[in-house]
């Protein structure tokens, strides 16, 4: 299969996904109040941090603004496509559940391609372009020039988080493979919330739990960090590295988990 028929395919995707979400009006109304809402508790949550101090852990509030924005950021690329995909496939309701699976198998293209691209969601570009907005205020802020080197590195950045969230959430889709019933996928939201201030302000043993473990560090304060010219060049290869380290084992644990797969007409 060339690549250009893969590039065609996410095309299809993306036109169905627009006439879909856009033949409801209502939702644009509470995507927007769900993003003012999103916002808002953000930046009250920055407000109550630095009420009686400059400074926290070493991390100023347009700084930490800065991550908040960078939050909002990974989690609209991941709203994009990653997260919707992922949901229909181990999600509440998803394909393993129903047993719809079935037909997936059927389709001429790689599995793991196809069940990673085929849903996107319009709405999170609402998110994305607030997102950007946030950065912009915090950057001004701090008056900070951003470089073209800096962007560079930035968005390489973002590639490895969204790298590492796209893995762990294959993963855990891919449990309900071996537990059909079991939705784990929720997990992924909840320890994403930690990521909305620096984990640099957190004690030292949450730090590293955040970083090694539950690797939000890599995923939402590590590009903050190379935005702020606060990362170190080693921070970013080692997440990097875990990003490959990763997508492999997803990978190798996604197409084994195929075989557990017992079909609705079984």
């Amino acid at each position: 299969m060339s690549i250009m028929r893969y590039f065609r395919l996410i095309g299809m995707f993306i036109r169905a996904a627009i006439q879909n979400e856009t033949a409801y009006r209502l939702n644009v109304v509470m995507r927007l109040l769900g993003t003012g809402l999103s916002l808002a508790g953000g930046i009250g949550g920055i407000a109550i941090l630095f009420h009686n101090s400059g400074s926290v852990n070493g991390w100023e509030e347009a700084e930490t603004l800065a991550v908040l924005g960078v939050y909002m950021l990974v989690l609209s690329l991941n709203g994009l496509f990653v997260s919707p995909s992922m949901h229909k496939l181990g999600g509440m309701g998803g394909e393993i559940e129903t047993g719809t699976f079935d037909y997936t198998l059927l389709r001429p293209v790689a599995k793991q391609f196809y069940i990673s691209v085929r849903e996107w969601s319009v709405w999170p570009l609402f998110d994305l372009a607030v997102s950007l907005g946030v950065i912009g205020v915090a950057a001004r802020r701090m008056e900070a020039e951003l470089s073209a080197s800096s962007l560079v590195l930035f968005l390489l950045s973002l590639v490895i988080a969204l790298g590492i969230l796209y893995s762990l959430m294959l993963l855990l889709s891919s449990i309900a493979f071996w537990y059909r019933g079991t939705y784990v996928l929720w997990i992924m939201g909840d320890l994403l919330q930690t990521g909305r201030y620096p984990i640099g302000i957190y004690p030292k043993p949450v730090k590293l739990l955040l970083t090694w473990v539950f690797p939000v560090g890599f995923i939402v304060s590590t590009p903050a960090e190379v935005l702020l010219r606060k990362s170190e060049p080693v921070t970013l290869l080692a997440g990097l590295i875990l990003m490959l380290i990763l997508f492999a084992l997803s990978s190798v644990f996604f197409n084994r988990s195929l075989r557990k797969y017992t079909s609705a007409s079984s």
